[in-house]
């Protein structure tokens, strides 16, 4: 009997050890489980991102009144320079005049202010016109292929400039050393306020434009009054 009683503890023992030792696997495992689930959601939290997009709308230039009475397009490549305009389109012409001798509509490249550029619709590229205080004072040419009744143009040399009207150039070294500025300047008294000039990298011509005092003196653009 007591053998029996003695099997029986031990059995009960056994039963007991093996009871505890499921509970404790079946913990480990748990966490074992959290722990995973907590690293991957603090990977896709930390692989994230956020992207932010900034749009700028431009800046309206503003365009200019309609104009009737604008016939076919008067500048093209054969068009020339001269102290008072390019052909027919003259120093001192309103905008509304100017577009009607242009032949052509003008489109505003700059703010209208009391200063600004314009550029026509139907002409050769590089040609910039000047509109102060309601009427066009200068003219900006950046292309060769336009040039002054002489011959006068971009890629020419100061030699030659100088040749073609040995009396008339004056020159003066650019601010920042980087050239010359070759001022053609009229001898007629009525023709006193025009002048043609042409920058130089110190050897050809670089830029050329033409207007009247004191617009077509200006180097750093339309002032704002």
């Amino acid at each position: 009997m007591r053998s029996l009683a003695v099997a029986g503890i031990a059995l009960i023992l056994v039963a007991f050890v093996l009871f505890l030792g499921t509970c404790g696997q079946s913990g480990e495992d748990a966490s074992s489980t959290t722990s995973t689930t907590s690293t991957s959601t603090t990977s896709t939290t930390s692989t994230s991102t956020t992207t932010t997009t900034t749009t700028l709308d431009p800046a309206s230039l503003g365009t200019l009144p309609p104009v009737e009475g604008i016939g076919s397009p008067t500048l093209d490549s054969a068009s020339s320079v001269s102290t008072v305009g390019l052909d027919t389109v003259q120093f001192g012409m309103t905008a509304a005049v100017a577009q009607r001798a242009a032949g052509s509509r003008f489109t505003p490249i700059t703010p209208i202010g009391f200063c600004y550029l314009v550029t026509p619709d139907d002409a050769p590229e590089g040609i910039t016109f000047w509109i102060v205080d309601g009427t066009l004072e200068r003219v900006d040419i950046d292309t060769a292929d336009i040039s002054t009744r002489s011959g006068g143009r971009i890629g020419r040399t100061e030699e030659w400039i100088r040749g073609a009207w040995p009396e008339h150039i004056q020159t003066s070294p650019l601010p920042d050393d980087s050239g010359n500025l070759l001022a053609f300047v009229p001898k007629d008294e009525s023709d006193r306020d025009f002048r043609i000039m042409f920058q130089t990298d110190g050897e050809k011509v670089v830029r050329m434009w033409s207007g009247r005092l004191p617009w077509v003196a200006e180097m750093d653009g339309c002032p704002t009054a």
